[in-house]
């Protein structure tokens, strides 16, 4: 894979100064300790030269005894070092890291729909654990030996400058020889992993989608279908593996061959110039100790490279992921005038960008404190008039207000507070029932919490305790209570305009008929929209859209237009009283 090019890695390193710079002082703080510690290193050859010097001259033995000590002294305390910029650096990784998580998990919950269209939970999963998780462990064990080795390169390239001006060069010329075969093969390994991620990321992400759908798929004979597409995946990732592995070799390979060059050119050159009395033989025992010194480096180097590879492969997703910006933008600063809303469109039209137009050219009225029921075929636009009006998407073409203002003036704060969904699939979560009716919002009391629930019809649930724990999906609820449930959401908000998107296609009649109780009770003072392809839960709506294909093919008082006889809305009628006579209006014969 080709390299990126210079300015998508300065902002991605810019990026990446970013994320870092909450806990800035606690990294310089680090490197501070780092800096010592290699100091430190670099002395202990130095005392060690001294030593061996003072002994070819013939010393005294005393005096060799307190060389000994202060080379023992700096020894036990490098070692006590390392042990603290480990911990130190293991403790920051993770504070930086948890925080990028934080920070990423907001990020993807502010995305908007048309991002989650997009990507699956297991995918943003990997994305948001996975590739951080990878990101942690570079810059707690990684990260602090490649400073460590910077700062020691540096400090023994000083220092063999006031020793012999000739060594210090021919260790530069080394030094910058090793670093290029290792940047020479880090670009293809970085794009390799990275890969592999990816990979790894939608293997998950099928996973995810399969589980959840394990029911459908078993019951539809799918299963052979879906263990075929599982070992698709695998097989993708297990290439992708082996191509990074493949880089990884390599890349191993050289520094190997870099560190074994160092070492036997290093023997070669000291005895050479030993032999000529250039240098002495402690100076030629210091040279030697550097380069080992040197060659641990780049031996962690190639020990750390798998997670140097995925460390870069994940922050370059990372930064990537944190990149996304969301089309829904927050400037609003107008709130509509209280009690219910009213709803314009006015020449909306709406896609997905990849799709043909979802929604054409739509004008509709809806006034404040009206119930309105909007019908049509699969696919007839219905569920994106419910997203645009929650603000889940923005339309492409035309204007959305309501309550006379602009709904992109309207800060999405407003939106959420005065405008609440009810969907067909209610999400519960693993917590008590108080939590799922407040969504983990401790403002409100556990009396209206409890009034919110027999406002719903689920007195059953106040006498059990709001505090009864339930399992995750809802365990412990059936369907229908479910639903009841998501009233209850609603309830507790109280809203100024409420939709309903198919509430009580998937309940049976009993329960269909306490939501359409607790629904009426809703509409007072409210807004209401109703998307339903069950007539019979319009029977008491003011209102009726018919949609097709996009377009509003039909709107009026619903009492009119039931009894328009050549009428859309009288045709579906007249459909569904031959389809199920439960579905029959009230009008009709």
């Amino acid at each position: 894979m080709a390299p990126k090019p210079s300015g998508a890695q300065t902002s991605r390193f810019r990026a990446l100064m970013a994320l870092l710079r909450p806990d800035l002082l606690r990294w310089v703080g680090l490197g501070a300790l780092l800096t010592v510690s290699s100091a430190l290193s670099l002395g202990g050859p130095l005392v060690v030269r001294h030593i061996v010097d003072l002994a070819t001259d013939g010393t005294t033995a005393a005096r060799i005894t307190g060389l000994a000590v202060i080379f023992l002294v700096i020894a036990v305390t490098t070692q006590f070092l390392s042990v603290v910029v480990a911990w130190f650096a293991t403790i920051t990784a993770w504070r930086t890291t948890n925080q990028i998580r934080l920070d990423m998990a907001r990020h993807v919950l502010g995305l908007d729909h048309e991002f989650h269209r997009r990507h699956t939970p297991g995918e943003l999963i990997q994305r948001v654990d996975g590739d951080v998780t990878s990101v942690s462990d570079f810059l707690g064990r990684v990260v602090p030996k490649a400073v460590g080795a910077a700062v020691l390169v540096f400090g023994m390239l000083v220092v063999l400058a006031f020793v012999d001006w000739r060594l210090a060069i021919g260790m530069a010329v080394y030094v910058v020889l090793a670093a290029w075969v290792v940047v020479r093969s880090r670009h293809r390994a970085v794009g390799e992993s990275s890969d592999e991620m990816g990979s790894y990321a939608r293997l998950y992400g099928g996973i995810e989608e399969r589980l959840t759908a394990a029911e459908d798929l078993r019951a539809n004979g799918a299963g052979t279908h879906a263990m075929w597409r599982f070992v698709e995946d695998s097989a993708d990732t297990m290439h992708s593996a082996l191509r990074r592995e493949r880089a990884f070799l390599r890349m191993w390979w050289g520094v190997q061959g870099a560190v074994a060059t160092g070492s036997v050119l290093t023997l070669a050159v000291s005895g050479l110039l030993v032999a000529r009395n250039s240098i002495t033989v402690g100076t030629a025992f210091l040279l030697f100790q550097y380069v080992l010194l040197l060659a641990r480096p780049l031996e962690d180097v190639v020990h750390q490279l798998e997670t140097v590879q995925k460390a870069n492969g994940a922050m370059v997703r990372v930064i990537d992921l944190l990149a996304v910006r969301a089309t829904i933008i927050d400037l609003g600063a107008v709130a509509p005038g209280p009690g219910a809303l009213s709803v314009r469109f006015e020449h909306v039209s709406f896609d997905y960008g990849d799709s043909e137009p979802v929604l054409i050219d739509i004008d509709l009225d809806i006034g404040a404190g009206r119930s309105v029921g909007i019908v049509g075929r699969t696919g007839s636009g219905k569920t994106t008039l419910s997203r645009l009006l929650l603000r889940l998407v923005d339309s492409t073409d035309g204007t959305l207000a309501l309550g006379g203002v602009p709904i992109t003036d309207i800060a999405l704060a407003d939106v959420r507070r005065r405008v609440a969904l009810i969907p067909q699939e209610v999400e519960l979560v693993a917590g008590s029932v108080r939590d799922n009716v407040t969504l983990f919002d401790p403002v409100p009391t556990d009396e209206a919490v409890r009034n919110a629930l027999r406002l719903a019809g689920l007195e059953t649930l106040v006498a059990g305790g709001i505090d009864r724990p339930l399992g995750s999906g809802g365990a412990g609820l059936s369907a229908g209570e479910a639903q009841l449930l998501a009233l209850a959401r609603v309830w507790l908000r109280d809203p100024d305009l409420v939709v309903l998107d198919e509430a009580t296609a998937r309940v049976d009649p009993l329960t269909e008929s306490r939501i359409e109780a607790g629904v009426r009770e809703l509409m007072s003072g409210r807004t209401t929209v109703i998307i339903a392809h069950r007539l019979s839960t319009l029977r008491h709506v003011d209102e009726i859209v018919v949609v097709d294909h996009g377009r509003v093919v039909e709107h009026g008082d619903r009492s009119v237009l039931s009894e328009l006889t050549n009428g859309r809305f009288r045709h579906l009628l007249e459909l569904a009283l031959d389809m199920d006579p439960a579905d029959a209006d009230p009008v009709l014969p």
